[in-house]
């Protein structure tokens, strides 16, 4: 009975032996053609619902500007056209790579739109671009000193926004519904 045992006992010692060596004889190769191609990473903010309303809102900063195009003579290249911007990344690119919150962002947009906005009626803060806002917005300057310098939006934060897309109506006037004073 002991001799069993002693040798069930070697038999399952050389067994465990041979399956802890086994992964280090495996094969180290990868096969270069079975390879996946790289996959460009999105960021997950794109479908918050946050990023989707700044984004719709503020859609009109974000458009590239139409360049007219000369007329190309045969043979030469022209340009390559720019790539359509995409609201929501900018949105979530603010967000996750400069760190910036939603309230900030508003503000920023706000100030930018009002700013193109003077430029086309009066002429002024036509220099005025979000990279340039946020530079010099993550570079120091608080938000009072850019409102100094640019007049404070009329958006102040995301609430405003909301009500500003889905205005509410109130019907009762004030007044509670279903009870008499």
């Amino acid at each position: 009975m002991k001799n069993k045992v002693r040798w069930m006992s070697l038999l399952i010692a050389a067994l465990m032996l041979v399956t802890a060596i086994t992964p280090v004889f495996a094969d180290t190769e990868t096969d270069p053609a079975g390879e996946p191609a790289p996959v460009e990473e999105t960021s997950g903010f794109w479908n918050h619902p946050i990023v989707k309303l700044l984004a719709s809102f503020f859609s009109g900063l974000f458009e590239t500007p139409a360049v007219e195009e000369p007329v190309e003579e045969e043979g030469t290249e022209g340009e390559e056209p720019l790539p359509p911007v995409v609201p929501e990344e900018v949105v979530a690119a603010l967000h996750e790579e400069q760190k910036l919150g939603f309230g900030e962002m508003t503000k920023l947009f706000q100030i930018v739109a009002e700013a193109k906005a003077a430029c086309v009626l009066e002429g002024v803060n036509c220099d005025v671009t979000l990279e340039g806002l946020v530079a010099e917005y993550k570079d120091g300057a608080g938000m009072g000193a850019l409102f100094k310098e640019y007049g404070k939006p009329s958006l102040l934060g995301v609430g405003q926004v909301r009500k500003e897309l889905n205005p509410k109506e109130k019907s009762n006037n004030g007044k509670a519904k279903g009870k008499n004073k």
